[in-house]
């Protein structure tokens, strides 16, 4: 049995598509609008959201898809050489063997993934943002700078930087699936 047979790498990549791209093109909207509402001396030539950066959010976004898309692949082959090697029968590499503890494909989908389309969901809506508020936040050229914000019940590694001011140019972004990272901008002091 080949990943070919069960999976269509291009299919997939245009229904992660389909569902991702409009919503990073509304997240990009919503960020320039609100960040618009608080600079409102910008002029449109100034402060535009169709521009080259915007262009490289959705090419990014693009990337992601693949790397998404790449993960599920990864993990579908991996399931299928281990059984292959144990000598398995199509249809136990489809649907487990639960007495060797192996998954198969269904396992994958129904306890590994369990909850993965609402994973990559919020974890892709949370980077659009990010992406698009630190866009937005260095085209007012009035921003350097943003306070990172994780919730109180988060992990050690994100809970260590809540509340850290770092420059724009390091461009902060999650460290994990589901990370709840906000972005606070720093205005600079007008001179």
């Amino acid at each position: 049995m080949r990943l070919d047979d069960l999976y269509d790498r291009e299919a997939e990549q245009r229904r992660l598509a389909a569902i991702l791209f409009p919503r990073y093109a509304q997240m990009l909207a919503a960020w320039h609008e609100t960040v618009a509402s608080q600079f409102p001396e910008l002029t449109p030539d100034e402060f535009r959201l169709d521009d080259e950066a915007t262009r490289a959010v959705l090419a990014e976004a693009a990337e992601r898809v693949v790397l998404i898309d790449s993960a599920t692949r990864d993990a579908i082959r991996q399931q299928l050489r281990e059984g292959q090697a144990r000598g398995y029968s199509t249809f136990q590499l489809a649907h487990g063997v639960p007495e060797d503890d192996y998954r198969g494909i269904d396992g994958l989908f129904s306890v590994t993934w369990k909850g993965r389309e609402e994973t990559v969901a919020r974890t892709e809506l949370a980077h659009a943002q990010n992406v698009a508020s630190l866009d937005r936040y260095e085209a007012t050229g009035l921003v350097s700078h943003v306070r990172l914000h994780e919730n109180e019940d988060t992990d050690e590694p994100c809970a260590s930087r809540n509340g850290k001011i770092v420059p724009l140019s390091e461009k902060p972004g999650l460290l994990h699936p589901r990370c709840r990272l906000g972005l606070e901008p720093i205005v600079d002091e007008v001179a």
